[in-house]
């Protein structure tokens, strides 16, 4: 009876780093001499990986090369750095197949590509709630002054809408931990807008009437 091997890996469904069983393995190894360099020589280790606790399947690649000090390490699907919303299937069709393209990007680390997209998703609310007229400064002031946002918010909102069109026009690429602050925000847009205004409706339709 083979012997059980358990690893650590980052898993999708769990959202964080658990033990995993490795369940298959392959690997593959060459060489070569380089005129004028030498002898390099290279490894790929496959090793598909069953989470113990959700049972969810990954496919692990481990490429080791001669001639760089730390193997390359990659996941297949990739490991998510952010759940999807779970009210996403209450936008309309156009937000959230957006909001999955933003998505896609953050699984694969292409984080200007989903700066930019939430740059648009806010642009889409804007437009849709206060019309498609003047600055996006104006936009927002003029969705505080109709009750979509608080007023605290306008700042909140002008930022992720400067760091969406930095990533567009001037190359910024965001750290992780400031994408993850403006999908804080623009989800919350979302939410308000969306979502918690027909909640709200819902509550106060099963709450009882107060007697007089």
């Amino acid at each position: 009876m083979a012997k059980l091997i358990v690893t650590k890996a980052p898993c999708r469904s769990c959202h964080q780093d658990t033990s995993h069983k490795v369940i298959a393995t392959r690997k593959n190894s060459d060489e070569e001499v380089l005129e004028d360099y030498g002898k390099v020589s290279w490894t790929d280790a496959y090793e598909m990986l069953e989470c113990c606790g959700c049972q969810s399947v990954i496919l692990r690649h481990t490429h080791v090369f001669s001639e760089t000090p730390e193997p390359e390490v990659a996941y297949y699907p990739p490991p998510i750095s952010r759940a999807l919303p779970p009210w996403r299937y209450q936008l309309e069709n156009e937000l959230r197949s957006l909001l999955d393209e933003v998505y896609s990007a953050l699984h694969t680390n292409s984080r200007r590509l989903a700066l930019m997209g939430t740059r648009t998703m806010v642009d889409i609310v804007l437009t849709e709630k206060v019309g498609d007229s003047g600055s996006f400064r104006h936009k927002l002031e003029e969705t505080e002054h109709q009750g979509f946002v608080a007023r605290k918010n306008l700042e909140i909102l002008d930022a992720a809408l400067d760091a969406g069109s930095a990533a567009a026009h001037r190359g910024f690429n965001p750290a992780p931990s400031h994408l993850n602050q403006v999908m804080d925000i623009v989800e919350n847009l979302l939410q308000a807008v969306y979502v918690l205004q027909d909640s709200a409706s819902q509550i106060r339709k099963a709450t009882p009437k107060r007697k007089r």
